[in-house]
């Protein structure tokens, strides 16, 4: 069903794109109120789910997301990003309007979300651009957004079904994640192909069961999961910046909100200053915990090394960030 690609010996499993019949897409706008005298439509990539930029004649852009693999897209992944779409607006923070969506296959032939594009520039792009103050300034906005985030609290850590009160799984997140990176899925193949030793993966293995009771005893809120430098979009506007919008929607659910922090203010294949996460923690006002941070600085180091976050960077990049990783999963191994 998937193919293995790209990263470090092509591991990062993607599924093959479909091509969608332009009718259908057509009768699919018609339905939205989009004039559809002329459009043009980009090539499509996929990875849980298949995008495709859709380019119209006022100059609007649009974003049609299908799923192709029922496993990866049921009812309840649509659901779950309309849901997520409509908690972050209620935030105070921008997103694009979500303009028709369907769960149900049977009257296009798949699942989809179309959506107007995003605003702004991805995190990356604005942060490889960005002056030192300007650096400074993006991450007082990333902050601030996630400071609004995090203070939505719930009593269960898991994902949704369909909507953030109902529980798709009664698992904690602490367990399943256990079962399905650190002893098996990213944690094992890189110890199977021979990118980390025995010894580290059963060291990683070892901390996080020791550590397993303390995280699930650890606060419950609205959490990104994925807030990667490529999922998280800014715009600048005299000279303050603000975000535009979060993709990955699908992602967002209920567990500790140190996941997030974890991932913001030390980034895969990306490394911020020590004055830009304080830059970051002047706006985020939410006490943070190193301890919760480092383990799951264990969790999301060893995803990235596997390729599961699909990083949009090139492969020598990627060979040297991940060899210099093992350090980093190391050091974090002697703090807890």
């Amino acid at each position: 069903m998937f193919k293995r690609n790209n990263i470090m010996e092509r591991i990062l499993k993607t599924p093959n794109t479909q091509s969608v019949n332009i009718e259908k897409i057509e009768k699919m706008l018609v339905a939205s109120g989009i004039n559809i005298e002329h459009i043009r439509l980009e090539e499509p990539h996929a990875w849980v789910m298949q995008s495709q930029y859709i380019y119209l004649d006022d100059g609007r852009c649009l974003l049609l997301k299908i799923g192709i693999e029922d496993e990866w897209t049921d009812d309840s992944t649509i659901l779950n990003q309309v849901h997520a779409s409509k908690l972050i607006k209620s935030l105070g923070i921008s997103q694009p309007d979500i303009l028709s969506y369907s769960h149900d296959k049977n009257e296009y032939g798949f699942r989809y979300i179309l959506s107007e594009s995003h605003k702004g520039n991805k995190l990356y792009h604005e942060y490889q651009r960005g002056s030192i103050d300007e650096r400074i300034n993006i991450y007082k906005a990333l902050g601030k957004a996630y400071d609004n985030l995090h203070r939505i609290h719930n009593d269960w850590a898991g994902i949704w079904d369909g909507h953030a009160s109902k529980r798709k799984y009664p698992i904690h997140p602490v367990d399943f994640y256990r079962q399905a990176e650190i002893y098996g899925g990213s944690c094992k193949y890189l110890m199977d192909h021979h990118i980390i030793n025995k010894k580290l993966y059963d060291k990683i293995c070892l901390v996080w069961d020791k550590n397993m009771s303390y995280l699930k005893e650890r606060p419950t809120s609205l959490i990104h999961f994925s807030p990667f430098p490529w999922s998280i979009y800014l715009q600048k506007n005299n000279d303050i910046y603000s975000v535009t919008g979060l993709s990955s929607l699908g992602d967002f659910m209920w567990w500790d909100p140190m996941i997030d922090i974890a991932h913001l203010l030390y980034p895969p294949f990306m490394e911020i200053s020590f004055e830009e996460k304080e830059a970051f923690l002047q706006t985020y006002t939410i006490e943070v915990n190193e301890r919760a941070i480092n383990l799951y600085l264990l969790l999301n180091r060893v995803c990235a090394m596997a390729g599961c976050y699909l990083a949009p960077v090139d492969n020598l990049k990627a060979e040297q960030w991940i060899k210099k990783e093992i350090s980093t999963i190391e050091q974090i191994l002697l703090k807890l």
